[in-house]
This record gives structure tokens, sequence and C-alpha cells, in this order.
């Protein structure tokens, strides 16, 4: 098992030479990231902005896997929006569940069950199911691709995406710890896909998060030693940054610079990874909705620093844009990986 959440799992070698570049984008409600709970408010209104960042993907071949939760699929101008770019073949689609705002309901307020692993193994698959449901009635289709929102796998995650026809799962936030607010600890887990499943397989394609920098191998153990429950306050961390000798990166526009995902771009490609996951959150398309994009400014700074990740993704590394729910055939199955 990986991290004690999948079952038979293998690593993922990929056909192509060359690296490939998918776009995820966590299209979801407003919400209260501090203490996302179930009967909180939410709002889907900074969807109607979606067009500067359609134009800006589109200009670089890249074709966006939308992850949409509940509310979104009750936003009847947003599922027209999001019909019409994936029948013309401008994004994929797939879903996300935030157990707060995805019905069933069950009464459950406490801040853990935004995880959705926390979940009784029962009402996790029901509500994994209705909204794979919701999203059938909105567009026609089955979705191919699930994420677990706040990246909350559970032990029968796995097993319910297995029995119900997703061929991806891209849940895993690597080298991050969450069980201080009662969630999973992906801390020992670096961003390589690998192949999973007892029946038939899926691919994890992790969030593309790693710890870079002239430590070499050393540099997770620094890391994961400096942010331990004990050091969190601790200025180690700062200084394993600042000195680039364990940094670190996620390759997201939000608050990573263009140096430090250019560097972590290098860094995966020198490793041989085949796939370089881009990844965000739709509330950073309108100022105001999430920590990373307040102000018009921050706005002007995140699309400057996306199209800079894109450019350089594309011109200095020569990536391929893909869709994220095509790249299983990009890999070589796991059959032939063990012959």
């Amino acid at each position: 098992m990986t991290v004690g959440f999948f079952a038979e799992s293998t690593p993922a070698v990929t056909r192509d030479p060359g690296p490939l570049c998918t776009v995820a984008i966590d299209v979801e409600e407003d919400f209260d990231w501090d203490y996302p709970i179930e009967g909180t408010s939410h709002s889907t209104q900074h969807l109607r902005h979606f067009g500067v960042l359609q134009s800006i993907l589109s200009a670089y071949g890249a074709v966006p896997t939308y992850l949409v939760t509940y509310p979104v699929l009750e936003d009847e101008a947003a599922v027209r929006a999001l019909r019409y770019q994936a029948e013309r073949g401008a994004c994929a689609l797939g879903i996300q569940l935030h157990p707060w705002v995805t019905p069933p309901f069950d009464n459950v307020r406490e801040h853990e069950a935004s995880y959705s692993g926390n979940l009784d193994e029962g009402l996790e698959e029901r509500k994994l199911l209705g909204l794979l449901r919701r999203f059938e009635a909105s567009f026609g289709f089955s979705p191919q691709v699930y994420r677990a929102g706040r990246y909350g796998l559970g032990r029968h995650t796995g097993m319910i995406l297995e029995d119900n026809g997703f061929r991806v799962d891209t849940s895993i936030a690597p080298r991050t710890d969450f069980s201080i607010e009662g969630g999973p600890d992906y801390s020992r887990v670096d961003c390589q896909p690998f192949w999973f499943g007892v029946s038939r397989h899926l691919l994890e394609v992790p969030l593309c998060r790693s710890i870079i920098g002239w430590g070499g191998e050393l540099a997770p153990f620094l890391y994961r030693a400096m942010t331990g429950p004990n050091l969190a306050r601790s200025r180690a961390v700062g200084i394993l940054t600042r000195s680039r000798c364990a940094e670190r990166v996620t390759l997201s526009p939000e608050g990573n610079d263009t140096a430090a995902m250019q560097r972590l771009v290098r860094s995966l490609v020198a490793r041989g990874q085949g796939v370089l996951p881009v990844s965000f959150h739709s509330s950073s398309i309108h100022p105001g909705r999430n920590p990373y994009v307040r102000t018009m400014a921050d706005l002007h700074r995140f699309y400057d620093r996306l199209s800079a990740l894109l450019s350089f993704i594309a011109d200095d590394v020569r990536a391929e844009f893909v869709r994220l729910d095509t790249l299983p055939e990009r890999y070589l199955p796991p059959t032939e990986i063990a012959a």
C-alpha cells in the first residue's frame, strides 16, 4: 500500500520520452477555508469570471480539467458554461467532493468531517455517489477524474473509486501533514504518479508538490524534521527555504513565485518525472474569495505567474500539454511494467 490508502500500488512508467503537463482546477464554491463545516454559507458567483483564464490556457494549448463540487452543479449558469466548454473540447470535467456541502447531510459539524475520509464509510460513499449522479444528470456522462476536497482521502476511498468507473485520482498532497487538523499525513510521500487497484487499475496523479534544494536526498528529511508539531513556530523552516537547502514548492501560481516553480520543474525533469501537473482553485480568478488573491493587484500577479509558468513549461521544457483524463493511456500498464 501507499501511505495506507491504496491497495496494490505500482510505480507508473510513462511511454513518452519527453515530459507531459496537465492542468487541474478545483472549480468550487466560495467557503470559509478556516472552518468548512456543514451549514456554512457559500456562493458560486465568482464562476462568472472564467473568460480571462480560459483564454490564457488556450493560448498555450492547455486543456484544463475542471473538478467541480456539488454547489457548482446546482448553479445552472455554471453548468451551461462548463458544458459548452466541454463540448467544444476546451476542457475536461471531473468531480471534487466537499462533504460539508454535499448531500446526504447527517448533521456532522465537526471540523474533522471536512476531510471526507474521516466520515463513516457508508456516508463517504453516499456523498461521493450523490455527487457522481448529480454530475451525470448535469452533463450526460460519468466523471473519470476524482479529487477528495482538502485532499481528504480515507481508507475506503480507493475501493469506492475502483467500484464506480473512475480512471484517475488526484487526491494526494505530497510532503504535507494535515494531521494537526484531523486530516491525513502525506509528509513522507512524493509526487510521482502510480497505479493502484485490486480488480482494475487506476492512476494516482498527486498534487505536484515536492521538497527540493541543495540538501539533495536529505532535503525532505530536514524539512519534515523542522515542521513537526513541536516546531511549528520554528525559524528553521524559513532558514532552510531562504538558503534553498530544502524548500517545499508546489506547481501552482497560488503562493509560489515563478523562480521557485521553475526550480521545481527543473528538479522533477532531472529526476525523470514524466508529468508536471499544474493546479489551483477557481476562486483565485476573482479577488477576495481565497487567501491567495485578495485584491486586483493580487489577481494580476496571479495571472502573471500562471502565464510565466505555462510559457516556461511550453518553451523551455518543451512539455506536451495533455488532458488529465487521457493520462492513463500515456503510461505503461502495470502488467507491462512487471514483465
